[in-house]
């Protein structure tokens, strides 16, 4: 029998206007989905990382687009991409094509193929809020006094 896998790896993008975009950020998410661990990573090539401590306060304000997950292929991971999927699911992102837990796919995308941009921050807890254009969502503005 196989241990449960409860961390998740996901790396990211910081968000920026700029064109080249901003760093690369890496995080460990727990089944909640809040982050236990994070770094920053400096250069790619020579495998500099920097820890991001106490990172609902430093990384406050900051939005980050989702790039790739990562999981620990020794274990079984099906209940905490399960915890993945369900909050994309929730943000109109749909998962499709995902690996059985068997597979070598599982450590290349082991939540399979999602259909839209994923972008989240983290809130004051340390809880990652998921967005994604496939909601929708539209800027209301009111001229009231």
């Amino acid at each position: 029998m196989r241990n449960i896998a409860s961390e998740i790896l996901i790396n990211s993008r910081q968000v920026t206007q700029q064109t080249c975009g901003g760093d690369p950020y890496e995080f460990i998410l727990n089944e909640q989905l809040q982050v236990l661990e994070c770094v920053k990573i400096d250069s790619i090539a020579r495998g500099i990382i920097r820890p991001v401590y106490d990172a609902a306060n430093t990384l406050q304000g900051m939005l980050f687009e989702l790039n790739h997950v990562r999981v620990n292929p020794r274990l079984d991971n099906s209940m905490i991409i399960r915890c993945l999927t369900d909050a994309l699911s929730e943000i109109g992102v749909q998962v499709s094509n995902p690996p059985s837990k068997d597979t070598m796919a599982i450590c290349f995308k082991p939540l399979g193929e999602i259909s839209d941009c994923v972008r989240f921050y983290l809130n004051r807890n340390a809880k990652l809020i998921f967005m994604s254009p496939a909601i929708r969502p539209r800027i209301i503005h009111s001229n009231r006094p």
